[in-house]
C-alpha cells in the first residue's frame, strides 16, 4: 500500500481505476477498509479514479498526538490532494469524514468539486441535535461493551471508548473481537492507538466550521441520511440552507448505510456521482 507524507503525517493510501477523481474518507474511528469491505471501491473504479486513505491516527496512517479537528484533517487533504496531483475531486465521506469533506470544501475549494456527505453530524449544528450524544448506535456500542463488564455511559464519550478499549485484559479484548466479528475485529484493536491521542476530543470541535460557513458553501453536495438517523434535523438544514444541495434517504440503514444497505448506498453514489461528473 503506497504512502505519503503531508502535513507532517505519513498517510497510507490506495488508488483504482480511471476517470474522474472521487476521494473516499471514512468516519472516525473507522479507515478505508470499510469501503473495499462495502465493494464501494470496487463499484466505482470502473468509471472513476478512486483514492481512499486511512486518516491521521487510523488505520495505518500515522498516530500524531495531536491534529483531530476537521479543519487539520481538511489541510492534510488539500496536502495529500496536491501530492497525489489529483483533480478536482469529488469526494464521499461517511459521519466525521464528510464534516472534513465539507471543511475541505471551505478551504481548499479549488480541490473539490462536490461533496457526498452519509450522515454526518456537525459540531457547528449541534444545537438543532439535542440528542447527539444518545445516538442509537452509541448505544449498541455501550451494551455490546457491557458484555464484558465495561461501563462507557450513557451519553457519546469518544474519549472514553477510546481509554476503557486500550485498559481490557487480552481476555476482554478476545471477547469483544468474537462478538464484533472479523470486520468489527478490525475496528475494535484500532480504537487503543487513539487513547493516547486528542482525537476523542477534537473530532467534536467546531473547529471554525460554523453554521454562517457551512451555509455559504456553494459547491454541490449530496446529502445522503440513513432512514433512521439520528441526524435527521441536520439533513433537513442543508436541504434549506445550502445552495447546490441534493437529498437522498438511504432506507434501512441508521447511521452505517455502506454496511446496513449496501446495495442501497452504493447505488446512490454511483448515480449522484455520475451526475455531478457529466
Amino acid at each position: 500500500m503506497p504512502e505519503v507524507e503531508v502535513n507532517g503525517t505519513r498517510l497510507f493510501y490506495q488508488q483504482s481505476g480511471e476517470g474522474p477523481d472521487v476521494v473516499l474518507v471514512h468516519a472516525v474511528t473507522s479507515n478505508q477498509a470499510v469501503w473495499v469491505f462495502s465493494g464501494l471501491v470496487e463499484a466505482l473504479a470502473a468509471d472513476f479514479r478512486v483514492t481512499a486513505y486511512d486518516m491521521r491516527g487510523h488505520g495505518a496512517s500515522a498516530r500524531p498526538a495531536t491534529g483531530y479537528t476537521s479543519a487539520v484533517m481538511a489541510e492534510d487533504f488539500r496536502q495529500f490532494h496536491a501530492a497525489l496531483g489529483l483533480k478536482p475531486a469529488f469526494l464521499v465521506g461517511h459521519s466525521f469524514g464528510g464534516v472534513v469533506s465539507m471543511h475541505a470544501a471551505v478551504v481548499a475549494p479549488e480541490c473539490v468539486a462536490g461533496v457526498l456527505l452519509s450522515d454526518s453530524f456537525f459540531p457547528g449544528l449541534k444545537h438543532i441535535e439535542p440528542n447527539f450524544g444518545k445516538m442509537g448506535i452509541w448505544g449498541d456500542v455501550r451494551e455490546t461493551f457491557a458484555r464484558v463488564g465495561v461501563e462507557l455511559g450513557d451519553t457519546v464519550d469518544f474519549t472514553r471508548l477510546f481509554r476503557e478499549t486500550a485498559a481490557l485484559s487480552p481476555e476482554k479484548m478476545k471477547e469483544l473481537e468474537d462478538i464484533y466479528g472479523a470486520f468489527g475485529r478490525g475496528w475494535l484493536r484500532q480504537l487503543p492507538r487513539l487513547a493516547e491521542t486528542t482525537c476523542g476530543d477534537e473530532v467534536l470541535a467546531e473547529a471554525g466550521l460554523t453554521e454562517p460557513v457551512l451555509a455559504g458553501l456553494t459547491k454541490p453536495v449530496v446529502a445522503l441520511y440513513d432512514e433512521f438517523s439520528p441526524f435527521l434535523a441536520t439533513c433537513r438544514w442543508l436541504e434549506q440552507h445550502l445552495a447546490k444541495c441534493t437529498v437522498e434517504i438511504i432506507p434501512a440503514a441508521k447511521h452505517l448505510a455502506m454496511l446496513d444497505n449496501t446495495a442501497g448506498f452504493t447505488d446512490a453514489v454511483k448515480r449522484h456521482l455520475t451526475r455531478l461528473s457529466q
